[in-house]
């Protein structure tokens, strides 16, 4: 009788650890899928986070972009170089840094305007169509420091964005004077207008 009393509590007691080890598996497997759960969520969230970043420095930078043309495009208004070229402007310029300059007879003419070559087209050349006139330009010199400052004159001063192609400073006779230096230059006139349909 006492014998089969003890069994009765050692199976009750074996049955208690049996579900007490269950239980505590069961906690294990929980805590450790809950665990796993949140390693995921967190791995998500980074890699939400490094999007989120990415595409906001993408923006910022379109941004920048954009400002950046907008300040170029409202340069060039203010200089005079978006619409039709001003030649009369651009030759009074050319007569009045010969004065400025102290240079003597200045030759100089325009070839016609022509759509700019892709392969030296400016920046913005998306929404601008540039086009250029070239002037070549020869004018003596009484040393070089007079070119610099007949080139960077019209440079600064041009309805228009001037670039220098091509210079060479030769020395050459001048009738009834000594030899002198002799510049002959090639200058493109650059201009521009909006592209059509270059905001759609």
């Amino acid at each position: 009788m006492i014998r089969l009393e003890y069994l009765r509590k050692a199976g009750g007691s074996a049955l208690l650890a049996l579900a007490m080890a269950l239980a505590g598996a069961a906690a294990v497997w929980a805590s450790t899928r809950l665990a796993g759960d949140v390693r995921q969520a967190h791995e998500r969230a980074l890699v939400a986070r490094t999007e989120a970043q990415r595409a906001l420095a993408g923006a910022r930078a379109e941004e920048a972009e954009i400002a950046a043309k907008i300040d170029r495009f409202r340069h060039l208004v203010e200089r005079g170089a978006v619409g039709t070229e001003q030649r009369l402007a651009w030759v009074e310029l050319i007569r009045d840094a010969r004065a400025r300059h102290h240079l003597g007879a200045v030759d100089y003419e325009f070839s016609p305007q022509r759509p700019l070559d892709p392969l030296i087209a400016p920046p913005d050349a998306d929404q601008l169509e540039a086009a250029g006139s070239t002037l070549r330009i020869r004018a003596p010199l009484l040393h070089e420091g007079q070119l610099i400052a007949l080139l960077d004159d019209l440079a600064f001063n041009a309805s228009a964005v001037v670039r220098v192609r091509e210079c060479t400073v030769t020395r050459a006779a001048v009738a009834g004077e000594a030899e002198q230096l002799v510049a002959d230059c090639l200058l493109d006139w650059i201009t521009f207008r909006p592209r059509q349909g270059a905001g759609s």
